[in-house]
């Protein structure tokens, strides 16, 4: 076996980096393998880990860390990568362990401390998290990373003053971060001739911005114009964001019809392989976006006996897996259910009732039901106009891809009817159609009626849902953390004039 002098591995490494950064992560994969049966070095061990995750295969991943460990347990920055990858498949304990064993050999690792920081927001630790930031931020001030965590933390903690500090300090960093331009717009409330509404402006005429850095900008502006009442200015910085959104996302409804089709399809063939176990006492919320949800988890998790779980993937995760599995049984159902279970306990491991509010899991119901037959779903709806409106007026994450288009949204939507109607037919006694706008004229009436559905009793805590120290980490943060008010579901009317093609949907 020839042994890679020095030299020839760094030169070899400064190619596959050039590569990985282009993203060819299957090249990279290929070529470190090889180099490593030649030579065992830290770095290719490395850059493996971590083009495995970019590859989303996080469990080839841990294997390498694992071998290299072997070798050398106390490098952190192997340490610091396999808890990466058990942070990635949500288990927080072990990823915990092996960052709090690195930070023992490097108490200044600014990667560990970060992600430490991050496991501590996953796991609802917000005061911990933030210690952990800016113990970053003590060591390197101008640290992105850490900066952009911290700007989102205090935004969803409604800490406006100390996200706008961040995100201030990001944009004189790199003003080409315009993700900051839009978070700022969050919490900042715009007058007219708004010296950062007029610097996203001029920022929008840059030639050297790509496209996603353009649409936050185009999402901020749409909001300083809002906030001053300019409705044509907004809806019209609104509409190219969306535009360009599209551009980049290139949705194909025909993609969500055939996933939808395919969990359908699931179910049928593991419909007779019901699991008998008791187990947790489970609620999932599930609908469209923007339907309401954010305010009922909230409700909810008010109570004295529920845990609110947030939105959560692990049941998108189980059913990507079951769906490729050639043989499915009772043996596999069983163990798809410990898992989902062994995952939620990493973030409440109490006899609670817990709330699980991925709205695209009505995808899942009949997966849901089939590992635990006797969780609660709590469809959330809305009046059909306000709701495809108020998707398309929102910023989602490139990931979420039917949003931006008007006839995008309403296809969507009605696939999702569609697909509610079956599920109710499968399981009439398992699922609670509550209604946004019924909720909001007789709050009182409503939340008993969820609260008997899920087999709760009362509590006065979940009339005073605002009150809860409770994070919410989704677009509604702001209106679920404040009373039940019925102005929400009324934004439409500013805009009446301009979404015509969208009202004739419906």
């Amino acid at each position: 076996m020839n042994i890679l002098s020095d030299e020839v591995l760094k030169k070899k490494y400064d190619q596959l980096y050039k590569k990985f950064v282009k993203g060819n992560f299957l090249e990279v994969i290929r070529e470190c393998n090889k180099i490593l049966k030649k030579r065992k070095h830290q770095l290719f061990f490395n850059l493996l880990s971590i083009a495995y995750q970019k590859n989303g295969e996080i469990e080839k991943s841990i294997d390498v860390m694992r071998e290299a460990l072997a070798l050398n347990p106390n490098h952190p920055n192997f340490l610091n990568n396999i808890g990466t990858c058990f942070y990635k498949i949500h288990k927080y304990s072990e990823a915990k362990k092996y960052f709090e064993k690195g930070l023992e050999i490097d108490n200044n690792h600014l990667h560990i401390l970060n992600n430490l920081g991050n496991l501590k927001r996953e796991t609802n630790k917000i005061e911990e998290s933030i210690e952990y930031y800016k113990k970053v931020l003590s060591i390197q001030k101008d640290a992105l990373p850490t900066l952009i965590n911290l700007a989102g933390i205090y935004r969803i903690t409604n800490q406006k003053e100390d996200s706008k500090k961040y995100c201030k300090r990001i944009l004189e960093l790199n003003k080409k971060l315009t993700d900051a331009d839009r978070q700022y717009s969050l919490v900042h409330k715009y007058v007219k001739n708004d010296p950062h509404l007029n610097e996203m402006l001029k920022k929008i005429n840059d030639d050297d911005l790509n496209n996603l850095e353009k649409i936050h900008l185009y999402y901020g502006v749409h909001k300083a114009y809002e906030d001053i009442e300019d409705y044509k200015n907004a809806f019209k910085f609104l509409k190219m964001g969306n535009e360009l959104t599209k551009k980049e996302t290139k949705y194909n409804f025909s993609k969500d019809e055939k996933k939808i089709n395919n969990c359908i399809n699931l179910y049928k063939k593991i419909k007779h392989f019901k699991s008998s176990k008791t187990h947790r006492n489970l609620i999932f919320i599930v609908g469209m976006p923007r339907s309401g949800s954010s305010l009922i988890e909230q409700i909810l998790s008010s109570h004295k006996n529920v845990f609110g779980g947030g939105e959560i993937p692990y049941i998108q995760e189980i059913a990507n897996k079951i769906i490729n599995e050639k043989k499915i049984d009772v043996s596999s159902i069983d163990n798809y259910r410990n898992d989902y279970l062994s995952l939620i306990s990493e973030l409440n491991d109490s006899s609670s009732f817990f709330t699980d509010k991925e709205l695209l899991n009505f995808y899942n119901i009949g997966l849901i039901l089939s590992l635990f037959p006797k969780a609660r779903i709590i469809n959330c709806t809305r009046d059909p106009l306000d709701n495809c409106w108020s998707i398309y007026k929102n910023y989602f994450p490139i990931k979420t891809e039917f949003v931006n288009d008007f006839k995008d949204i309403t296809k969507f939507y009605k696939l999702y009817l569609n697909t509610m109607k079956f599920w109710e037919r499968e399981f009439p006694k398992n699922i609670f159609n509550l209604n946004y706008e019924i909720l909001v004229e007789n709050p009182k009436h409503q939340i008993e009626k969820i609260l008997n559905f899920c087999g709760l009793e009362w509590d006065e805590n979940v009339m005073s849902h605002h009150k809860s120290s409770r994070i919410i980490r989704t677009l509604s943060f702001d209106q679920a953390n404040k009373p039940i008010s019925k102005k929400v579901y009324n934004s439409i009317k500013n805009y009446k004039s301009m979404i015509g093609d969208l009202i004739k949907e419906f």
